[in-house]
């Protein structure tokens, strides 16, 4: 018995004006408290300042007062400073004559030439020193291959069939061996004797009565109205108001149609009822099966006192055919016994001529082994003349084999002398290339010499360079130092000693934040937000676990209130009527199922037990 837990009701909404308000005087209150914390009064050894704040607007004033030393050092750095100022004055024509000048160089050159140094000379041209050269090994000739074995002649093998072939006979022109003779007829002809009559027709003496089952009700029932009819129509107007009903609850929750949680639940709704009209059919069908039966019990019985008749007619009809069989078989054994005389007499000539047949067989099996001897005899000759010319053919191909292996061995001794004559002329184009190298060698060795003294005086005369290039280095130093004096002088009046204010002792001020009124709102807000979200979810799954397991609901007595028993299941339990999430319905208790049948029990998510009815009612 399913049943749908209750929405839980959305927050408040903060008062976010109020909020914005009380935050603003916060914001202002911390604004002042840290004007008075940040602004102390500092008294050190070169004076003090005070800091005084309006009482109407908080603008805080800082007076700052020098000790009468101090107060006179002061004064005594403005007056040498005024002085500095005018000395300065004097120096700017002066500064601004030389500015006015360019700035020429009068000393001596910077940069040499190093033209007559010399140039590094390149690497020597070693093609007119020779090159190493290699050998033509074809001069020498060329290494034949293998001998041609067809000059020598080839091995042949000898044609079996010019000696004959060995052959067979066929015994078939010997004779065949005769089959057993012909046959003896045993049957004796019995026509006369007549046939024993067939077992008698039962459709002849079959009673012409037959089951009335007109008043057999069909199946299912058509008697007016059928059981399952009868049931379906009083449970139809049932579904109907229950359908009504749940569209109208699911409204109620704000489920509108289309939605997914709506479909569920209609869904599992429809899965209900055709369990129902499933179980009202199933009682229907039984009810109808059950009329049916009895009907035909009732004309089964009426028919069998109508069949007791015709089988005692039956039965006297088989007892006077078979005494009448029984006279019919004694004549038939007499005839078979004279008939028996006649077949002994056949089958003793049968025997006469079974021996004569098999002494002719035995002559032309005679016959036949003589001609197989001599058939053999015949072969072995033939078999003999093959191997005597088969030994004279391999004796032929053992001289081939010899004068191949003679020419064979020539023609490596001819390669052999080929390859001598290659070496030694490798052998003497290698010393004329190592003369070659020895000469590209030395002179390369003379090149690196003559490359080195060039290298030396190029390096003398660029030291040459550098002394010039540092002496002409002073000389525009010293310059530039005659030039920039005057303008450091100038410099040196302008940026003299400066007015140096005392340093009070410094001080950490402290940050104070104000108190978070409206962040505080926003974040209460956010907070009943998230948990009526989690309510909210937490009743839509429970709802969707609900539908999601057909025929069962939360039956457990934690959840009731307000029990009353008001009748006893078939089981032996008790059906309560209770309020359960502000409902009033009808059911049974979990701990009372568990214990009568434990597997329609099952455990929801959220840790209570429910019931299976559609296990418990089945």
């Amino acid at each position: 018995m399913a049943f749908l837990c209750p929405s839980p009701s959305a927050p408040a909404t903060p008062d976010y004006a109020a909020a914005a308000t009380a935050q603003g005087q916060a914001n202002k209150e911390t604004a002042l408290q840290q004007g008075y914390l940040n602004n102390p009064n500092v008294n050190g050894p070169l004076g003090g300042q005070t800091v005084t704040f309006d009482a109407v607007t908080g603008q805080p004033t800082i007076n700052q007062t020098l000790t009468p030393t101090a107060q006179a050092t002061l004064e005594a750095q403005q007056r040498v400073q005024q002085g500095l100022a005018g000395l300065g004055e004097k120096g700017l024509s002066t500064a601004t004559d030389i500015i006015s000048k360019p700035f020429q160089y009068t000393g001596p050159a910077v940069t040499t030439s190093l033209a007559d140094s010399g140039k590094i000379q390149g690497a020597p041209d070693l093609a007119s020193y020779g090159s190493a050269s290699s050998i033509g090994a074809d001069k020498y000739g060329l290494a034949k291959g293998d001998v041609a074995a067809n000059q020598y002649g080839l091995a042949g093998g000898i044609n079996a069939s010019q000696y004959g072939l060995a052959g067979g006979i066929n015994p078939s022109q010997y004779g065949t061996a005769q089959g057993g003779v012909q046959g003896v007829n045993l049957q004796q002809s019995l026509g006369n004797i007549g046939q024993i009559n067939q077992d008698l027709n039962a459709n002849n003496y079959r009673s012409n009565n037959q089951l009335d089952l007109r008043n057999v009700a069909q199946m299912p029932v058509n008697a007016g109205t059928t059981g399952q009819a009868a049931i379906m129509s009083r449970l139809a107007p049932q579904l109907e108001r229950q359908q009504k009903f749940n569209a109208q609850t699911l409204a109620n929750q704000g489920l509108v149609a289309g939605g997914e949680a709506y479909k569920n639940a209609m869904l599992d709704q429809n899965q209900q009822q055709n369990d129902l009209l499933t179980q009202a059919a199933l009682q229907g069908i039984n009810l109808d099966t059950a009329a049916n039966q009895q009907g035909f019990n009732q004309a089964l019985a009426s028919g069998q006192y109508g069949n007791v008749g015709t089988q005692q007619n039956f039965s006297n009809a088989l007892a006077a055919q078979q005494a009448q069989n029984a006279a019919q078989g004694q004549g038939f054994n007499q005839q078979l016994q004279s008939g028996q005389f006649g077949n002994q007499a056949q089958l003793a000539s049968f025997g006469a001529n079974l021996q004569n047949q098999q002494a002719q067989n035995q002559a032309i099996a005679q016959n036949y082994g003589q001609s197989v001897n001599a058939q053999q005899l015949a072969n072995q000759a033939i078999a003999q003349n093959y191997g005597q010319g088969l030994s004279a053919q391999q004796l032929a191909n053992q001289a081939v084999g010899q004068n191949f292996g003679q020419g064979l061995a020539a023609q490596n001794a001819a390669n052999a002398a080929i390859g001598q004559n290659y070496g030694q002329g490798m052998a003497s184009s290698n010393a004329a290339n190592a003369a070659v190298q020895q000469n590209q060698n030395a002179a390369a060795q003379q090149q690196q010499l003559a490359n080195a003294a060039q290298l030396q005086q190029y390096n003398q005369n660029l030291g040459s360079a550098q002394f010039g290039n540092n002496a002409a280095n002073q000389s525009l130093q010293t310059q530039l130092a005659l030039r920039n004096q005057p303008l450091n002088e100038i410099t040196g009046l302008m940026s003299g000693s400066q007015l140096q204010l005392p340093q009070f002792q410094g001080y950490n001020p402290t940050s104070i934040a104000p108190a978070p009124v409206f962040a505080g709102a926003q974040a209460q807000g956010a907070a009943n937000m998230q948990n009526y979200g989690i309510q909210q979810s937490g009743a839509n799954a429970t709802t969707s676990g609900l539908f999601g397991l057909a025929g069962a609901a939360l039956s457990d007595r934690r959840l009731k209130s307000n029990i009353e028993r008001i009748g006893t299941h078939k089981l032996g339990i008790g059906i309560y009527e209770y309020d359960i999430l502000g409902e009033r319905q009808q059911g049974v208790m979990a701990d009372e199922v568990e214990k009568v049948m434990p597997k329609a029990v099952l455990m929801h998510p959220s840790g209570y037990k429910m019931v299976n009815y559609g296990l418990l009612n089945g």
